[in-house]
C-alpha cells in the first residue's frame, strides 16, 4: 500500500496540470496582444478573430429572428402573393354603352301577278272572249282570246277594234271604255267579257 501512494499522487498531480492548461487555453483570448495594444485590429486573409466576449447566446438569437423577416420577404415576393394582389386591385370592366335598339323592318311583299280569263260572249259576228293581267290589283295586260273571224270582213275588224280596245282597258284599268267607230258588236261584247274577268279578280 505506501508503494502505490507516491503513483496516485503522481497521476493526480498531472491529471490538476492537464486541467490547468486546459482552462487556461479556453480562456486564453485569441487575439493577439500587440495588435489589440495598437489600436488596429488586422487579421491574415486566412484567420478568423473571435472576442472572447462574445458568447454564442447573442449569434443565435440574431439568427433565430432573422428567419421569420426572410420568410416574409419571400411570402411577399412569391408569384402567388403578387397574383392575388393584382387580381384583387384590378377592378372589373364593365360596359356602360347603352345598347342600339334592334329595329326589324319586314321587307314589303312583292306584288302578286295573276291572269283572269272573262266569259265568252256570244254576239251577231261571232264570240268575243277577254283575258286580262293584274299585278296587284292593276291590269298589266289585256287581250282579246276569242274575236269574231267567220267573214274576212269581221277578221278585218277585229284586227282593228281589238288592238284599239286593249289599250283604252289599260288606260281606264276598268270596263268603262268608249266602243270603237265601225266595230260596235265587236266592242260590246268585249266590254262585257272584260267586266267578267274584273268581277273573278275582285
Amino acid at each position: 500500500m505506501r508503494k502505490r501512494h507516491p503513483l496516485r499522487q503522481l497521476v493526480l498531480v498531472s491529471a490538476a496540470t492537464v486541467s490547468t492548461v486546459v482552462v487556461l487555453l479556453a480562456l486564453k483570448p485569441h487575439t493577439d496582444p500587440a495588435l489589440a495594444q495598437g489600436g488596429t485590429a488586422s487579421t491574415s486573409p486566412g484567420a478568423v478573430v473571435t472576442s472572447p466576449s462574445s458568447s454564442p447566446s447573442p449569434s443565435l438569437s440574431s439568427s433565430t429572428s432573422a428567419t421569420p423577416t426572410k420568410t416574409a420577404k419571400k411570402r411577399a415576393s412569391s408569384p402567388t402573393a403578387r397574383v392575388s394582389h393584382s387580381s384583387s386591385a384590378a377592378p372589373a370592366k364593365t360596359s356602360s354603352a347603352p345598347s342600339a335598339p334592334k329595329t326589324t323592318s319586314a321587307a314589303p311583299a312583292a306584288p302578286t301577278t295573276r291572269t283572269v280569263t272573262g266569259g265568252t260572249v256570244q254576239t251577231k259576228y261571232g264570240p268575243v272572249q277577254v283575258r286580262i293581267t293584274l299585278t296587284g290589283g292593276k291590269i298589266t295586260d289585256a287581250a282579246a282570246v276569242q274575236s269574231p273571224s267567220s267573214a274576212p270582213r269581221s277578221q278585218e275588224i277585229s284586227a282593228t277594234a281589238v288592238p284599239k280596245l286593249n289599250r283604252e282597258t289599260l288606260a281606264a284599268q276598268s270596263a268603262n271604255i268608249d266602243s270603237v267607230s265601225g266595230a260596235t258588236y265587236t266592242s260590246q261584247g268585249y266590254k262585257q267579257s272584260l267586266q267578267s274577268a274584273l268581277d273573278q279578280a275582285g
